[in-house]
């Protein structure tokens, strides 16, 4: 029997905008998920996608490259790509992929 990667997901939409939550590990086996999810929300979010990271325990190269895809469709679709809170792991991914300044300000990285 298989057993589904360690990955929680959920969104909360709110006007045009979505709050999305992810929790868990994002590497090979999560990523093809996370990104299926975002997507999916992102086609109902007009303004503002917001997500929320900050029970992320693990994040490979893939789960960066889910966002750098999710950036740049919102990017296309004119929507707003936030980081509410980013855990630890997220934030030093971030920083060691040198796009701490692409994805977080000083306004939403918290953690």
């Amino acid at each position: 029997m298989d057993v589904p990667p360690p990955l929680d997901l959920s969104a909360d939409h709110q006007g045009v905008s979505t709050v999305v939550s992810v929790a868990g590990e994002i590497d090979l086996a999560t990523a093809p998920r996370l990104e299926a999810f975002l997507r999916e929300q992102l086609a109902l979010t007009q303004a503002v996608l917001m997500i929320e990271m900050s029970g992320v325990n693990h994040m490979g190269s893939t789960g960066l490259k889910v966002l750098l895809t999710v950036r740049a469709e919102c990017d296309r679709r004119g929507v707003d790509l936030v980081f509410a809170e980013c855990s630890f792991i997220v934030r030093r991914v971030f920083e060691l992929s040198g796009l701490s300044e692409f994805f977080l300000n000083g306004k939403n990285a918290t953690g």
